[in-house]
């Protein structure tokens, strides 16, 4: 007669026999063990009974039935499980002695019963069920992978039904593999893509060169002309230092569209440029250079440069492209310097 056996690294199960009957009794001597299966420890003459109709649905001519778990090394008696047709599916099922709980045998035995009627039986799913209250067996078919997709009121007890469909877990594998692909892209182009960003934009102003610098060197006068001033009628200012010398700092607060920063002058170059920092708060933070430039464009006509510059940390410096900061910064830039040519030509 064929022995059945089931190997993995660490236990060997063996299909019962008769000759088990001394090591099912161990097994079956223990409240605990037995809590979620008969509630309560069984007699040897109950163990035998249980035991001999074990044998009589196990057949003789293939895997399905019960096990003895046995540890591959030591051969110590660790358990029971079992593997039964259901319909197009494969049921499995384990008891584990008690000096064994606690230690993830459960779910190295579940992992594995799961394996091998994959590989041998190719069912729909792998099921198992399990009293709504054995919250251990629960964490174990968890553990195992198996997802948890009905309850069932049986005639003596409430038990959940647990799955774990090879084909599905395939197609989120897959999923995964994809997921993790286009991430490693992303991270690929995030090494190769710059991280700085400048936009900038000019314009010529019909007034002298001195009194345009003078104008651009007052934040309070930004102001008036920003275009982002205008999105929130009540945005809240606030100002720390002299206006128009180092130091000085313009602060807001406002709507979505404004959010919260400040921007201070940080060097002045007399006639000819104004350095500041942008300091983004909200809705997210950033620091930026920012610079104002006058050049002389002809008598009575100045050229405004108006530009920021600034760094986009890794690995989202790949958003670049997406951002459409030339477009959008640069098209309230150009309309920033719009407002401030018609109130200096007035």
């Amino acid at each position: 007669m064929k022995v059945f056996q089931i190997k993995t690294s660490r236990f060997i199960l063996t299909k019962m026999t008769s000759a088990d009957s001394d090591k099912y009794y161990r097994l079956s001597d223990n409240d605990k063990v037995m809590k979620f299966v008969t509630g309560a420890a069984l007699s040897r003459e109950e163990s035998d009974k249980m035991l001999g109709q074990i044998l009589r649905e196990n057949g003789t001519n293939d895997y399905f039935g019960r096990y003895l778990v046995e540890d591959i090394k030591t051969g110590a008696l660790v358990g029971a499980a079992k593997l039964e047709s259901y319909g197009t599916e494969v049921e499995i099922g384990y008891r584990i002695m008690e000096e064994y709980w606690g230690k993830g045998v459960a779910t190295s035995i579940a992992k594995s019963l799961i394996r091998f009627s994959i590989k041998t039986f190719d069912p729909t799913a792998v099921i198992a069920f399990v009293n709504i209250h054995n919250t251990a067996s629960i964490r174990v078919l968890e553990k195992a992978g198996m997802k948890n997709i009905e309850s069932i009121e049986d005639i003596d007890e409430e038990k959940f039904k647990f799955s774990y469909s090879h084909k599905t877990n395939s197609i989120m594998k897959k999923a995964l593999y994809i997921i993790l692909g286009l991430i490693g892209i992303f991270l690929i182009a995030a090494f190769i893509m710059p991280k700085d960003y400048a936009v900038e934009r000019e314009i010529v102003i019909n007034k002298p060169k001195a009194e345009v610098f003078e104008y651009l060197k007052s934040l309070r006068n930004q102001d008036n002309w920003s275009v982002w001033m205008k999105m929130d009628p009540h945005i809240k200012k606030s100002y720390k230092g002299t206006d128009g010398t180092i130091g000085f700092t313009s602060m807001w607060e406002g709507n979505d569209d404004v959010g919260k920063g400040e921007q201070e002058i940080k060097k002045i170059s007399e006639g000819e440029r104004i350095d500041t920092e942008l300091r983004f708060i909200k809705p997210f933070e950033s620091n930026n250079d920012a610079y104002m430039i006058t050049e002389s464009a002809g008598e009575n006509q100045t050229k405004v440069k108006w530009g920021f510059s600034g760094k986009m940390p890794y690995p989202m410096n790949a958003m670049l492209p997406f951002m459409g900061m030339e477009k959008s910064v640069g098209s309230d830039f150009a309309n920033g310097l719009k407002n401030l040519k018609e109130i200096l030509e007035k």
